[in-house]
Order: C-alpha cells, then sequence, then structure tokens
C-alpha cells in the first residue's frame, strides 16, 4: 500500500508511511484515519511522516496539504509532526510545508528531516516538554 501507517514501538507516536506513486486522496485518506484512530486514544500523539520512498510533493501538492492542515486544524492542534526525506529536493519541499504550516497551524509543529533516527530523537523530546 503506497500510503499506510502504524504507531512507533514506542508508543510515542505514529508513523505514516508514504511509497511512491500514490495519490492526494490515498494521503488524505490515510492521514484521516490515523488522525481518528490516534485521536481516539492521544489527541496529542505526534506523527512521523516517512518520505524517504517518495519523490518530492509538487507545489500543487504541497498547497492541497497545508488546505488539508487548516480543514484539519482540531484534529492536528497541539501535535508535532516530523517529515523524513532522502533527498535535497525533498528536504526543500518539507521545509515549505514546515513553514507554511506555521501560519495555519501556530499552535502544532512540524520540522523536515534527513535523518530518521534524529526525527525520533525530536519527537520523543516534544512528547516530553
Amino acid at each position: 500500500m503506497p500510503v499506510d501507517w502504524t504507531i512507533h514501538p514506542s508508543g510515542e507516536f505514529a508513523v505514516l508511511s508514504v511509497i511512491d506513486p500514490y495519490t492526494f486522496e490515498e494521503w488524505s485518506a490515510t492521514v484521516l484515519a490515523m488522525l481518528v484512530a490516534t485521536g481516539a486514544e492521544n489527541p496529542k500523539m505526534s506523527l512521523l511522516v516517512d518520505r524517504r520512498r517518495a519523490t518530492p510533493p509538487s507545489s500543487e501538492e504541497v498547497r492541497q496539504m497545508v488546505q488539508f492542515f487548516e480543514r484539519n486544524r482540531r484534529a492536528l492542534s497541539g501535535r508535532s509532526a516530523a517529515v523524513v526525506v532522502s533527498d535535497d529536493g525533498g528536504f526543500g519541499m518539507a521545509r515549505m510545508i514546515e513553514l507554511r504550516s506555521r501560519l495555519e497551524l501556530p499552535d502544532g509543529i512540524i520540522r523536515a528531516f534527513r535523518s530518521y533516527d534524529d526525527a525520533v530523537v525530536w519527537l520523543t523530546g516534544q512528547a516530553a516538554v
């Protein structure tokens, strides 16, 4: 499945895996399912978005994602999210999402990472805050 999610073995955050090819509809449906499931158990559960096996999103996809964040502001409120990518293009687009989300989700935090391990360290530190 190109977009799937699970709870990290630590139980501290959910992991959304994105693998090419996928559609925005698949991405948004999976994210909604994850938000519903994790919100029932822990409404502030952090998220790790693993995009290491996906190409960078286009500017249009970033726009759609930011609109998705805006429409689902309540479910995302107070959550931290780490986006892990494998290349410079992906990092640039993840930074764009990070910066644009600051306007749409001022009480949520999204950070871009090139290292999965660094993202896990950051997320587990966020959970302790």
